[in-house]
Parts: C-alpha cells; structure tokens; sequence
C-alpha cells in the first residue's frame, strides 16, 4: 500500500480558460454525473499529465484519458462529440498502464478539425473517484498548460 499525501497539487492539463463544470454545454458533465471537476476551453493543443501517475484507459477514438495516481483518478476529455472523429485530429504519446511525471505530453489535437466537424471544443477535466476527498480550484479563468490550479484534500 502507498503512502498518499495529505494535499495533492493538481496542474492544470491543457491551456485555456477554466470555468466551474457547470459551465460544460453537456448536461453528463455540468450536472456531475461523472464526477466533480472544471471545463476548460483550450487555447492550446497539447494536453499533459496533471500529476504523477499511471495511465489508466485511453478511449479508441484518442479523444479522452483516464489517468490514475496519488488515489486520484481523473478523465480528460478533449472536446465534445469529438468521439465521433474515430481519432482523427488527435495523436496520442503514451499507452495504458504508462507511468507518467506530472507535466509529460498525453495528447495533442487539431483544433481546425475540430471545428470544421462542428465539435466543441469544451474540454471537461473530471475527478471521478473522490470518496472522502474535497477539490478547491484555485484559478479560473486563463490558466496556462501545467500551472497549478486545484489542490485535493485527503478527507
């Protein structure tokens, strides 16, 4: 059994503005039912690893990675309806059960072929396994790719 911190420093995994997940135009995510979390709306197009952790699923379509470590396990979701693109404008740079150091490049996508299939780019980052485990987001708003912007505490 790991030792877990008390407090995790989570950085923020892609490059955009951070909003409540309320805000996230898919009623799965605003209304939680994945979990708690934010929506951001990327400026950027790479995606990196939030925390030190192992890769935990990879969706078929490279759209959306589960990442789990320190306890935590977290979705990030490139876009919506963007599963419908099969992979197409999304290049992924690890496997599952990959050990990752927070900052490492998950993915990158194409924001152009994004739009011309009319997806939106919401990119919802959901915790979805905290028992006993509270999130502040520290930052909202413009928040750049790896800075720190949510601390979860251990119940």
């Amino acid at each position: 059994m790991g030792v877990f911190k008390k407090e995790i420093q989570v950085n923020c995994p892609i490059e955009g503005k951070v909003y409540p997940l309320e805000y996230c135009p898919d009623e799965v995510f605003s209304k939680g039912m994945t979990g708690e979390g934010v929506v951001i709306f990327p400026t950027g197009n790479r995606v990196v690893a939030p925390i030190d952790g192992k890769i935990n699923f990879i969706f078929s379509s490279k759209h959306a990675i589960v990442l789990k470590g320190q306890g935590i396990d977290f979705l990030i979701h490139v876009g919506l309806d963007t599963n419908q693109l099969n992979g197409d404008g999304f290049k992924i740079f690890v496997d599952p059960d990959q050990v990752v150091k927070q900052g490492d490049i998950l993915l990158t996508f194409d924001s152009e072929i994004l739009k011309k299939h009319r997806c939106i780019d919401a990119t919802p980052f959901v915790f979805t396994n905290l028992n006993r485990k509270n999130i502040t987001v520290n930052r909202y708003g413009m928040v750049n790719l790896n800075e720190p912007f949510i601390i979860v505490e251990r119940g």
